[in-house]
């Protein structure tokens, strides 16, 4: 079976994943400015509407749903079909006990800055909407109630279309992160001699570095070598953010020749 196809096949699954992602991060971010919207039901005035602290709580929990998901069926997936071509058999449910803690380790050492930045973002975002609305909004004359209700109004309807855009990249980038890792997890549990080949994505967004990737084997606890950075797999956070965000790379692990 060539790359493609099977890049093809691999990425079906992870489709059903980014699925299930994108209301899960659409709700997060409906949470993290919720807050706002009390504060301006609770300004008479609106040019005296403060941003509150944002929450990045649903943000941080959106993220552990999703991994805990993705991670665990590719790592399982992975680990069941190399048994059956190795007879190794049994240990799963240790292994998947196992599986959960190192996730939670992952997602303290690897997601904090970018949970951070996303909150950081949704700051950003939000002032500058008030800035540019309010002045709009007060220029038409209109009573307290009714400019409180426009501003609401008008952000629930900005902020839909920029969570969407956010949703898409995010989950795009960490579905394709976390199902590489479990698949890597799933196959270094079995503790068997394998290597690993980069499967490009070959979309017509696909980095020039990731296309030239294509097909390259190492030892499945090696690196590979991408744009002159070692990644474990495609979208490893070892590498920098141009060499992985909206990645959707996958791997191959096969027996050593």
């Amino acid at each position: 079976m060539n790359n493609r196809r099977l890049w093809a096949i691999i990425d079906r699954q992870k489709a059903a994943y980014r699925h299930k992602g994108n209301p899960i991060f659409m709700r997060a971010f409906d949470m993290q400015i919720k807050p706002l919207y009390d504060k301006i039901a609770e300004t008479s005035d609106i040019r005296d509407v403060i941003v509150p602290e944002l929450d990045n709580k649903a943000i941080e929990e959106a993220y552990k749903r999703l991994y805990m998901m993705t991670v665990v069926s590719f790592a399982l997936k992975e680990r069941k079909q190399l048994s059956k071509s190795f007879k190794k058999q049994d240990g799963d449910e240790i292994f998947e006990d196992m599986l959960y803690s190192e996730i939670i380790n992952y997602l303290k050492v690897h997601t904090g800055a970018t949970i951070t930045a996303a909150g950081d973002t949704s700051l950003e975002l939000i002032q500058r909407m008030i800035a540019k609305m309010v002045p709009e909004i007060l220029d038409q004359g209109l009573a307290a109630g009714a400019s409180q209700t426009m501003l609401r109004d008008q952000i629930q309807s900005a902020w839909h279309e920029m969570k969407y855009y956010r949703t898409e990249r995010i989950v795009r980038t960490e579905v394709n992160r976390a199902s590489n890792f479990g698949s890597l997890e799933g196959a270094k549990s079995l503790g068997i001699e394998l290597d690993k080949t980069w499967i490009s994505a070959f979309s017509a967004d696909s980095r020039f570095a990731h296309t030239a990737a294509d097909g390259q084997t190492v030892d499945l606890n090696g690196s590979f070598i991408v744009d002159g950075e070692s990644l474990q797999y495609p979208g490893d956070p070892a590498g920098s953010p141009g060499n992985t965000i909206n990645c959707l790379c996958s791997t191959y692990n096969q027996p050593k020749k």
